[in-house]
């Protein structure tokens, strides 16, 4: 059994990007504008592998963060923008994994469930995607040290959820 719990704080400075900017009161006028931003984050992350009986491993790991916009703002069509404080697009703030796998002889059994809680799709953080699940499971045969074979199912539950960006909102 091991138990490693942290929490971390995580800046980086100068990204840069192209965002397009839509005109507030006429839509179809856009423009672009070169931002340079800052992205800072505390989390909490807590990470659990246990073996609680012969050839099963069970690995655990739970994350909480807070992943927000520093120093993002600027003069877009005369009007002043801040997405200060605002959470980061296409990251979410509660990450939890659950990875089981069972090995017998040459053979490992294994599968992984992920959760991804609300992700934010603009940087107003007006539009969001809704929390989902990701799923995963094979099987792998070790013939020797130099050849392994692999079958991987992606989706086994069938979950639907959509994550990306809306530009321009």
């Amino acid at each position: 059994f091991s138990l490693v719990s942290k929490v971390t704080y995580i800046t980086r400075d100068e990204y840069r990007a192209t965002v397009n900017f839509v005109h507030p009161t006429t839509p179809g006028l856009v423009q672009r504008a070169l931002v340079n931003y800052d992205v800072e984050t505390i989390g909490w992350t807590t990470d659990v592998v246990s073996n609680p009986f012969k050839n099963f491993n069970l690995h655990l790991l739970f994350t909480l963060q807070t992943p927000q916009y520093k120093n993002y703002s600027g003069n877009v069509f005369n009007t002043n923008y801040s997405f200060d404080n605002n959470i980061v697009t296409g990251v979410s703030k509660v990450l939890t994994e659950i990875d089981p796998s069972y090995q017998w002889n040459k053979l490992r059994f294994w599968a992984s469930a992920r959760y991804f809680s609300k992700q934010y799709a603009n940087l107003t953080n007006s539009l969001y995607f809704k929390g989902r699940w990701e799923t995963f499971a094979g099987i792998n045969f070790t013939l020797n040290k130099s050849v392994e074979f692999n079958v991987n199912a992606v989706n086994l539950l069938n979950q639907r959820g959509a994550q990306g960006s809306i530009s321009g909102t």
